[in-house]
């Protein structure tokens, strides 16, 4: 089996997935999918060129592998509508690759072959705020054109909220907007981004919803590895597919098991997230408050 340094949690529960959601009534016009996916990365002056790389190219793998296509495959439409944003400061952030469908192999492989060309959009600060807003309304301002069972925002980053909004605001007032958002913190500790309790405050302040996770990159090389566990984690209904998934990073000493006999063996929690608060706050390292 194969091993990686990478940390793995879920809040609430993984197999949660698994459930098989009535996909609503698409209005006529309309394309309807099974999973509406923002994928929101960081390229803000904490990370390098060779990291913006690896980010990059750990995506673009991610939509070339078979295991992923599986995934898709295997839910109820077999279809995903997918958006990337590049984000930084406040409001300082672009849709790279506008909403794309991805049902098979073509498609994914077209989709990872457009990440590969993608350029570099140069930034400073760091507004997780912001980009969760503009995630928002990615996802809602096309309801009109796109009709998902599930919405769902990737947010991947190395450091912690220090422009834009309140965290704490938006984190609280769009916990139950029927969004998922899950994390992907970055601690790589020969980054000059390396932030020590990223994990922590991701798992308090960032990931938020029904069968929200994170995944916790230690190496920016392993970027791909963890974008794949996560991205079938989202979207498969494929009960092995996402067992062997677990079973992978079951060495973490973060993962752990419902009550026995309480739920299927795949289910877990992260029980030193769950109900936790940031110590300080999620603004205590910058952004303003909102009455």
């Amino acid at each position: 089996m194969f091993r990686s340094p990478l940390k793995f949690a879920l809040l609430g529960g993984a197999m949660a997935v698994l459930a098989t959601l009535p996909a609503p009534a698409a209005p006529a016009g309309t394309t309807q999918v099974d999973i509406k996916l923002v994928i929101a990365t960081d390229v803000s002056r904490s990370i390098d060129d060779e990291e913006a790389q690896l980010q990059r190219q750990g995506i673009a793998d991610v939509f070339s592998d078979p295991e992923v296509v599986k995934a898709i495959q295997s839910v109820p439409l077999g279809v995903i509508a997918v958006t990337m944003l590049d984000w930084t400061g406040y409001r300082d952030d672009r849709v790279m690759i506008p909403w794309t469908i991805v049902k098979d192999k073509p498609t994914a492989s077209a989709f990872a072959e457009r990440v590969r060309k993608l350029p570099r959009m140069p930034g400073m600060r760091t507004s997780i705020s912001s980009a969760l807003e503009h995630a928002f309304q990615l996802l809602d301002g096309s309801d009109n054109q796109i009709v998902a069972t599930r919405k769902v925002v990737d947010v991947s980053g190395d450091g912690p909220n220090n422009d834009g909004i309140s965290l704490q605001h938006v984190h609280y007032t769009t916990k139950n907007n029927g969004i998922t958002v899950n994390g992907l913190p970055i601690m790589d500790e020969n980054s000059d981004g390396y932030f020590p309790d990223l994990d922590n405050y991701y798992g308090a302040c960032v990931v938020a919803g029904k069968g929200s996770f994170l995944v916790v990159v230690k190496r920016y090389k392993d970027f791909g590895p963890a974008m794949r566990r996560k991205l079938v984690l989202e979207i498969s209904q494929n009960e092995s597919q996402i067992k062997q998934v677990l079973r992978e990073l079951a060495p973490n000493p973060l993962l752990r098991k419902a009550a026995a006999g309480s739920e299927p063996e795949a289910r877990v929690q992260l029980g030193q997230f769950v109900g936790k608060s940031y110590p300080g706050g999620c603004d205590k390292y910058g952004g303003w408050s909102v009455d």
